[in-house]
This record gives C-alpha cells, structure tokens and sequence, in this order.
C-alpha cells in the first residue's frame, strides 16, 4: 500500500477512536502516523496490532473509574506510546514494533490495575498508596506480565521471535516504573517523555535479544 494511502486509512480510523472516546480531539493526526506506518510498512497484520493495543489501552482506562485516560488519549500520549513502534515497523523491524507496543500495554495495565491495590511499594518510600508514580503492586506486577504476553500470538504473526517480544514488553514497561522516579525529581520531566524513553527501551531490548539469537 503506498505511503499516503496508508495514512490517511490512518487518519480516517483515528477519527472514528475519537467519535468513539478512545482519543480525545484532534489526536487523529497523531493517530495517522502511529497507524499509517505500520500500514505500510507490514500490511494488515502490523495495523491491526495497533489497533489491538489501542482498544486493550481503552478497555483498561474504562474498566478503572479513577484512570487519567478514561476520556481518552491526547495526541502527544499517543506519539509517546506508539511512534517509537511505529518507527520500528517502518525501518524494517516487527520485533522492535511488537515489543515497544508491548511494553505501552504492559505499563498501561500495570498501572490501570495496579491503582486499584490496597498499597503499592514504592524503591524510595516504602509502603505507599496505590497510584502513587512509580510504586509498584502485584496485581500490577501480574498485569504487567500478562500484557506483554498478549503480544505472543502477535509475534507468531508477524514472524517476530515469541521471547523477545514478550521481554522486551516487561523491560519497557520495567523501565517505565523506574523512570518515573524522575518525573518526581525535574518538573519538565513529563509522563509522555517517561513513555517515549521507556517504548524505545523496550523495542530496542528486544531487537538485542533477537539479534543475540540470529547469531
């Protein structure tokens, strides 16, 4: 499919995620690069991917009556949580693709499930409320895992290998717990660079493993 085309396919189905609350308005331009990308570069089973972690996204936030993106995702949460991905696809990657998607999904449902705990832990605090940045819950820790591994069959898909995609998903979203402790820190430090540093480590951890195992 040639470029353009993939994008506005993109764009036409970014403005249906906003009529429907996934994103909020005018993300759709956002959702055109994130989408069309993959569109392009692998086909139907790279978009539908997106489209995969974008309504898992949304369930989440909607199932939790306290989530900040149950009014859906602003265009700059979408470029944060799914360009790194889309980037990967286009330079030829559906490891790093599958993984940094992974690693969005994983940290979203980490944190989506996470925050209804009774407590969290916190590396600096100790024993903190649920939702506090950074802390950490097992039913957060357990719906971490369980994103990542969603993206399995994604990876059989896509010809991608099964272990480093799913590694990749938990180092990222592992890193995103971690760099939230700087959000606290630097007041220009905002969540959506936390989540573009942490889908980037993500895809890039799981291109090493694979890289590893082709050798």
């Amino acid at each position: 499919m040639p470029l353009l085309l993939a994008l506005l396919v993109a764009f036409g189905v970014g403005l249906l995620a906003e009529r429907l609350g996934w994103l909020k308005p005018r993300s759709a331009w956002a959702a055109a690069l994130v989408g069309g990308l993959p569109l392009w570069a692998g086909g139907i089973p790279a978009a539908l991917a997106v489209i995969f972690f974008v309504v898992l996204g949304s369930a989440a936030s909607r199932l939790n009556p306290g989530s900040r993106d149950r009014r859906g995702r602003s265009a700059f949460q979408v470029l944060a949580n799914g360009l790194p991905a889309a980037l990967g696809m286009a330079l030829g990657s559906p490891t790093f693709f599958l993984a940094a998607l992974a690693s969005a999904a994983a940290d979203t449902l980490a944190t989506e499930v996470g925050s209804r705990s009774p407590w969290a832990w916190h590396p600096l605090l100790g024993r903190v409320q649920s939702g506090t940045n950074a802390a950490i819950s097992w039913p957060g820790t357990i719906a971490l895992l369980g994103g990542a591994w969603l993206f399995a069959p994604w990876a059989v898909w896509l010809g991608a290998p099964v272990l480093a995609v799913v590694a990749g998903g938990v180092a990222g979203a592992t890193a995103d717990t971690l760099l939230g402790l700087w959000e606290d820190r630097f007041a220009w430090w905002s969540n959506d660079l936390t989540n573009l540093l942490a889908t980037t480590a993500g895809g890039l951890v799981a291109w090493v493993l694979s890289a590893g195992v082709a050798a």
